[in-house]
């Protein structure tokens, strides 16, 4: 980017550009939020680089003297939120350096040019002139005696070279950091992971209601969907060759897939076994592979013939990785969908198992790592401060070098993921994404309109009067509630809580809905219409989903033990009735393997989807029976208003469609195609429900989500 040289009123240092006009800060042409008094700090500061702003100038400048704030507390959060814009460190400084008790002063370079900082050299002598000190030692010294010249002088010099190893040892290397971004995609599709064979790059993600791999060159281009037999395939990892992918073929919902060996660039799978597997990854000698089954490890021959147990972790295994050389194998251990996850490792033969990195978070959000090419660094994502960005960890190859530490590579405007090192490993490439979406109605005559004024949101529902609707922002994930024209909205969860599903009960005072956080997968929960009393609905249970309310607002049905265990744990999903009264857990009669429940508006009946989402059935509270409504991939089941019908939309197929099924005669009806309109993929896959007048409501992908190729630095 060139220099604004006619303008100086925009200050360019490195990958950044700050406008004094419009008040912007951008990185790489992106704008980056940034609050107004970071924003102040940081023009005061580059109003004088390399001279100390003090604390004092600040506190006027951003505080005047009839403003009243705790100053230091309120100066120390602007500094941070200015750092973390910057993707700055203050114990390793690049743009901005804390004087202690003093102020601040910044050190990196603004329009090219160098900041002043001539203090720094007065402190202590440079590395090179510690390292030349053993020299003028040597020169002070008598003459010595002809016939030990060569052997003073061999020894000498080896006691600077030696000198000089350890001084390097000692010397903290330039960080590495990212120069700019390219992007390489501008497809619009959901991306979740992403392999490569050096020449294109291969993703898996959604592709309009089906799940498929896509394929796209390293330079960038057009993308083109990876032809396959299969109605959804999962993407499970590539050959060192590249002549070869694994995917995982499934139908529903289930969890059980089939693996094939997908020959690359074309042509007819071949079918792997009968061992289900979560993830899989080849030795880099190409003639085995290990994979993994629920928190089982196992090495077998590249076919996946002769399999053989290598370790067992304590929670289901993902992301296999092994180092360029083949002796270590890295992997993410966790819920794949929510809950702490961290990135462990061990030794190829399955000896040393343990945490990469114990302590450095309270609770562990590392997954998706991969090597650069040459063994050098370790790049994975890491979640923290609401965003997901790319860390580097260098490989300590030195005894004299301390335990490295991970290096921030990225932090914001995009939220990055799943990085991958090119072939010459000079760029990274990464999934880039700014989560947006808008609630549509449909109508016959019109067809798709915005409602609740189109805002970014999921997961709607109103309460029994129909005239307050509560909802799920996007991306933030916290639960709102206000009325149906968005007047009186109030913000009923906290940060802490990423939430999702919410039901009114009958009267209006209550919303039951499911919540996660950092630590806890998700767990049912109850609060008050005015933001107080939450709690947990059922204290004690390990995950819960999808609760809906009895007519009489005295009960509660909902899903248990469907937590994210890749389908291979012993926990199945079940659904149950809660008592709130009793506090009383009772399940459902032959409801084992069933999830998704929904209560019928006169509490006669419980709709329910099989394990594999391709059955919707009814259970009868009378009789005490279950029966099949309908045969298709089911997607979202709502209970109209009436209670005559139960409208669903059809997933994971290649004919998505909006039905409604009668209850009375089963008859069902298809009301209008899905197929061509750009849906958004929650953490609940594609959300839809019904407006007060059993108007369908669905979400619209509004967001940018595309593979970006980052130029980096690295030592």
């Amino acid at each position: 980017m060139a220099p604004h040289a006619t303008n100086p009123r925009i200050v360019q240092f490195g990958l950044f550009e700050l406008d004094l006009d419009a008040g912007e800060l951008r990185k790489s042409g992106i704008r980056i939020k940034l609050q107004e008094q970071p924003f102040q700090i940081l023009s005061m500061l580059l109003e004088r680089p390399g001279a100390v702003v003090t604390r004092e100038e600040l506190q006027k400048k951003l505080w005047p003297g009839d403003t009243f704030v705790d100053f230091d507390l309120s100066l120390n959060s602007a500094v941070k939120k200015l750092r973390q814009a910057l993707n700055d460190d203050s114990e390793n400084p690049r743009y901005v350096e804390t004087l202690y008790r003093r102020g601040y002063r910044f050190i990196g370079s603004v329009n090219g040019s160098p900041s002043s900082n001539g203090g720094a050299s007065e402190l202590a002598p440079s590395a090179e002139e510690a390292a030349v000190e053993p020299v003028l030692v040597q020169a002070a010294s008598a003459p010595a005696a002809p016939g030990r010249r060569s052997l003073l002088y061999g020894a000498v010099t080896l006691f600077l070279i030696l000198a000089a190893v350890v001084v390097a040892g000692f010397i903290p290397s330039q960080p590495p950091r990212v120069l700019g971004f390219t992007q390489i995609t501008h497809d619009g599709r959901q991306k979740f992971a992403m392999v490569s064979d050096g020449e294109r790059l291969y993703f898996w993600g959604v592709q309009g209601t089906q799940m498929g791999v896509s394929q796209v060159s390293v330079a960038g281009g057009d993308t083109s969907t990876l032809p396959t037999p299969f109605t959804n395939v999962i993407m499970g990892g590539i050959s060192p060759d590249g002549s070869a992918m694994l995917v995982r073929s499934f139908v529903g919902t289930g969890g059980t897939a089939e693996t094939w060996s997908l020959p690359l660039p074309a042509g007819p799978p071949r079918r792997m076994g009968d061992t289900p597997i979560n993830h899989i990854a080849w030795f880099p000698h190409g003639n085995e592979v290990v994979f993994s089954r629920g928190p089982e490890i196992y090495v077998a021959k590249s076919d996946l013939s002769e399999p053989r147990k290598l370790a067992t972790a304590r929670d289901p295994v993902f992301g296999l990785r092994f180092s360029p050389d083949g002796l270590i194998l890295r992997f993410d251990v966790g819920n794949l969908d929510n809950g702490p996850r961290a990135i462990w490792e061990m030794a190829s033969n399955g000896g040393g198992m343990r945490p990469l990195f114990p302590g450095w978070t309270k609770i562990p959000h590392e997954c998706c790592g991969n090597w650069t090419p040459d063994g050098k660094y370790f790049l994975f994502q890491s979640f923290r401060d609401g965003r997901n960005s790319l860390w580097a960890l260098k490989e300590n190859s030195s005894w004299l070098r301390r335990t490295p530490k991970p290096i921030q590579l990225t932090n914001g405007p995009l939220d990055f993921a799943s990085p991958l090192v090119s072939k010459d490993g000079k760029r990274i490439f990464a999934i880039g994404s700014q989560p947006r979406c808008e609630v549509v109605s449909y109508d016959g005559k019109f067809g798709f309109a915005p409602y609740l004024d189109g805002r970014s949101a999921r997961d709607l529902a109103f309460s029994a009067d129909g005239k307050w609707v509560a909802y799920v922002t996007v991306p933030e994930g916290q639960l709102w509630r206000s009325r149906i024209d968005g007047s009186e909205r109030l913000q009923l969860t906290s940060e802490g809580i990423y939430a999702g599903l919410p039901r009114w009960s009958r009267d209006g005072r209550q919303i039951v809905f499911i919540g996660s956080s950092l630590n806890t997968d998700w767990l049912p929960y109850l609060i008050s219409s005015d933001a107080t009393g939450m709690r947990e609905l059922i204290p004690g249970a390990e995950t819960g989903d999808d609760p809906s309310w009895s007519p009489d607002g005295k009960s509660i049905v909902l899903t248990l033990d469907a937590g994210g265990n890749g389908g291979f744990g012993p926990e199945k999903p079940r659904i149950v009735t809660y008592d709130l009264q009793t506090r009383k857990v009772s399940p459902v009669p032959g409801a084992a393997q069933l999830y998704s429940p929904r209560w019928s508006p006169d509490g006669r009946y419980i709709a329910g989807l099989t394990i594999d989402s391709l059955k919707l059935m009814l259970f009868d509270r009378a009789t005490q029976q279950w029966q099949e409504l309908v045969s298709l991939p089911i997607g979202y089941p709502s209970w109209s208003h009436d209670g005559q019908y139960i409208y669903f939309d059809t997933t994971l197929n290649d004919d998505p469609a909006f039905f409604r099924v009668r209850i009375s005669d089963h008859k069902l009806e298809r009301l209008f195609s899905l197929k061509g309109l750009r849906r958004y993929w929650g953490p609940f896959g594609q959300w839809t429900g019904l407006a007060p007048d059993d108007t369908p409501l669905l979400v619209r992908d509004t967001g940018s989500q595309e593979i970006y190729a980052l130029d980096w630095q690295a030592q």
